[in-house]
């Protein structure tokens, strides 16, 4: 599936995602830094993390970018964002690719301190295969 262009120009944005999972079919949420690659959404997490566990019980998603950047409206009508659900796998990441791209999106330049922790802590990829996205803007009121 592919963005649309109001969804993709939030998505690009370096926003704090909230990734929603599953357990035992109740939701467990959790702030993210998320990345593209070849048209999938990925999270990187500590390798054993509970939300690995939650994706390979049930690989239904949901993350969540929640946009409040228009300050001159008030903050019931300032909201726009989207929502992707789809689903999930947990890979790993030879060389911390992926991960390495995730933190430049949001740290760049990389910190020196920073590659250190990429080569000392092992973690997964969880891959999001959007099914379906919403798009909210309260600005345009819809």
């Amino acid at each position: 599936m592919e963005f649309d262009a109001e969804a993709l120009a939030i998505l690009e944005g370096r926003h704090v995602a909230v990734l929603a999972t599953l357990v035992r079919g109740a939701p467990a949420m959790a702030c993210v830094w998320y990345g593209f690659d070849q048209g999938d959404l990925v999270v990187s997490t500590p390798a054993g993390r509970r939300k690995s566990k939650n994706v390979r019980d049930d690989p239904r998603v949901a993350l969540l970018i929640d946009v409040r950047d228009a300050p001159h409206v008030p903050a019931a009508l300032g909201y726009r964002g989207v929502e992707v659900r789809g689903r999930a796998s947990v890979e790993d990441d030879p060389g911390a690719r992926l991960r390495r791209a995730i933190v430049a999106r949001y740290l760049n330049p990389l910190p020196v301190e920073f590659e250190a922790r990429l080569q000392g802590e092992e973690r997964s990829i969880i891959r999001i295969r959007p099914e379906r996205v919403r798009l909210w803007d309260y600005t345009r009121g819809r």
